[in-house]
């Protein structure tokens, strides 16, 4: 089926090329005439299903934050896997920190949710998701201090090109988790 018998084909497409785009080189770097270039479609295709480039990012965010709704899915079972351990955490969280591809789609929720209040919603959802997660090792204020500091921690990594080491993340989210997770019940 061509794209223009997949009218909402070439629109997802459109989106997808603009979400990377965005990753790749920042919220305000998109133009129209990039994303149809990556995404082989004439400049008008762009215009027609977005009246503009704000319509664009918008969209183009909204499939980032459905891939932010995937990690955390992924992340509650990895961590449930390790049984809510700070070791564990730490662990998965230094690989996480080593994708700078993903370091940068996270930034770029908060980036847009800094400048517009409409979308200040997805960009907490990655913060209370990781603190609901961990509520269920550690006390609710733990679990919120912990998620708040892996993000100045991927804050930092992103100004400082080198992540944190696991050692340090592990000492860390210890004694934020209390250093002792909750009993199984």
């Amino acid at each position: 089926m061509t794209a223009r018998r997949d009218p909402e084909g070439r629109r997802r497409a459109i989106v997808e090329v603009a979400a990377r785009e965005m990753i790749a080189n920042g919220y305000s770097a998109l133009t129209h005439r990039r994303v149809a270039a990556a995404a082989n479609v004439p400049l008008g295709a762009t215009t027609y299903y977005f009246d503009s480039l704000d319509d664009l990012r918008a969209a183009a965010l909204q499939v980032v934050a459905e891939q932010t709704e995937q990690e955390l899915r992924e992340l509650a079972r990895d961590v449930h896997d390790r049984g809510g351990r700070p070791e564990g955490i730490a662990a998965m969280f230094a690989e996480y920190l080593s994708d700078r591809e993903r370091l940068q789609a996270d930034n770029l929720i908060y980036y847009a949710g800094v400048y517009q209040p409409e979308l200040r919603p997805l960009a907490r959802r990655w913060v209370r998701g990781v603190a609901e997660i961990l509520g269920a090792y550690t006390s609710p204020e733990a679990a919120l201090a912990t998620a708040v500091y892996m993000d100045g921690v991927i804050l930092h990594a992103m100004l400082n090109d080198q992540p944190i080491d696991e050692p340090a993340l592990r000492m860390a989210i210890a004694a934020l988790m209390g250093a002792s997770p909750k009993d199984d019940q």
